[in-house]
């Protein structure tokens, strides 16, 4: 047997005195660095292996995504007590560790015993002996000294704020640069889970009080979030805790689940019934059930995706939700996507880096590069520019993003809106009363930011533009 066939044997084999739950935790660990696995499908495909009850699969789901989220930080105190760099260190033993530590600091204190010692036994099960005397006092003194390592941490240098936030150097570095305290501040929140979770009532097949009545007779803990969404959106509901009991509800096209961000990005298009509308980047389709429950039964939705499969998933949810004869999925180029007759509105909600939303991503962070940023934002230009082909002379184009980065953001509305070099092929147009003023940009009524720190939701960017009646005349 070589060596590459027996390491992977012991990395795929449970040793017997580890807990199921924190062999599928470490699993998913490990291959999240790697194999590059996306982590919360490497930890399902874990747990359905591990056959884990619902109160281990939630331990074990804590576990892993803790970890994969806060690795930097983790890395740095085991590197600092381990007086030795990381990349010396064995893949299982670096993973073991990781975990060991996350459930020392995030735990009461009770199980630090517990913590170590399954941490340890992982390490024997998948490198030996060798490396057990050196884990099981990485772990011990760093149960000791971690909070004064993390006090010596200088949060007005870059680089140990990034190790604070655990987030990339130079995310935190662009963020710093064009946002300051908040950028700061938004990273910050990512690293808070909400327990809540958004849903919308779908009132194109019932009233939103007969929906209240269902979610309340589903035994879902729904709670009043008083901020600007809520105000804004009066179909949206939080749900607090688990949402296992709203499976009928969501089934039967009653409610969907949906991040408010994500909402509101789509009402901002404020489709009018009769209007032909146009999703350029529509999967998984929650944006344009929004657009077609706007047209109140007059009009259509073009739904277009890149993937075949995820168009074909649209189909399925306007079935659900009703509005199925309203929608019509495609899968096509957002780049390429040609039409013969033009469209009242456009919705480019645009793939980005996810900025926004990484507190949902645990691996996202670690994933993403400095140059997919720039690449990313030259394929929004694209897409943008083919909206504006798109989309009828006076019609209306909106863009959104999940992220904060300017790149993808204000950057990507100046390319398109540019007056010194050509025409602008859009030019800014007003968003709806429904978006906040208080999220529109600094000295403009046509892009707005939420913050993630500000609402509990995802940070978003919605801009929104007019095509111009004749080439190179402004509004």
């Amino acid at each position: 047997m070589s060596r590459a066939t027996r390491s992977r044997t012991r990395t795929d084999r449970k040793p017997k005195a580890v807990t199921a739950a924190r062999w599928a935790a470490w699993r998913t660990i490990y291959r999240t660095f790697t194999e590059d696995a996306w982590t919360d499908r490497a930890f399902a495909g874990e747990a359905e292996r591990a056959q884990l009850d619902a109160r281990d699969r939630a331990f074990g789901q804590r576990c892993a995504f803790g970890t994969v989220h806060q690795a930097k930080l983790l890395d740095h105190i085991i590197a600092t007590v381990g007086k030795r760099p990381l990349r010396k260190l064995d893949p299982p033993v670096l993973a073991a560790l990781r975990l060991g530590l996350f459930e020392l600091r995030s735990g009461s204190g009770a199980d630090n015993h517990a913590a170590v010692s399954q941490a340890v036994e992982i390490v024997r099960g998948t490198v030996g002996e060798r490396a057990v005397a050196f884990a099981n006092a990485v772990l011990r003194r760093a149960a000791v000294d971690a909070d004064d390592i993390i006090a010596a941490l200088d949060p007005d240098l870059v680089a140990d704020q990034a190790v604070l936030l655990s987030m990339p150097e130079w995310l935190v570095q662009r963020m710093v640069d064009q946002h300051g305290p908040a950028g700061i501040a938004a990273l910050r929140a990512q690293n808070t889970p909400t327990p809540n979770t958004s849903v919308r009532c779908n009132t194109v097949l019932a009233t939103v009080e007969q929906i209240d009545a269902a979610l309340a007779s589903s035994g879902a803990t729904v709670v009043e979030v008083d901020d600007p969404l809520s105000r804004a959106l009066p179909a949206s509901r939080m749900i607090q805790g688990s949402t296992s009991g709203l499976g009928e509800l969501i089934e039967q096209g009653w409610v969907h689940p949906q991040g408010r961000a994500s909402m509101l990005a789509a009402y901002a298009v404020d489709a009018q019934p009769g209007e032909r509308i146009l999703d350029m980047c529509a999967a998984p389709g929650g944006k344009t059930m929004v657009l077609a429950g706007q047209l109140c039964g007059q009009g259509s939705v073009t739904a277009c995706d890149l993937h075949e499969h995820r168009a074909a998933s649209i189909s399925y949810l306007a079935s659900r939700m009703g509005v199925a004869g309203l929608v019509t999925s495609r899968c096509a180029d957002a780049t390429t996507f040609a039409s013969p007759d033009l469209f009242d509105r456009v919705l480019v909600d645009a793939p980005c880096s996810g900025v926004g939303v990484l507190r949902r991503r645990p691996d996202a962070r670690w994933k993403l590069t400095e140059a997919q940023v720039d690449e990313l934002a030259a394929l929004q230009v694209q897409i943008l520019t083919n909206a504006a082909k798109l989309v009828r002379p006076g019609g209306t184009v909106v863009y959104s993003t999940c992220t904060m980065l300017q790149e993808e953001c204000e950057q990507v509305v100046a390319a398109v809106t540019d007056t010194h070099t050509s025409p602008p092929i859009l030019i800014p147009d007003a968003l709806p009363p429904i978006v906040p003023a208080s999220m529109h940009l600094e000295g403009t009524q046509s892009m707005a930011r939420i913050w993630p720190q500000d609402v509990d939701a995802d940070g978003f960017f919605i801009a929104r533009f007019t095509r111009p009646m004749t080439p190179g005349v402004s509004a």
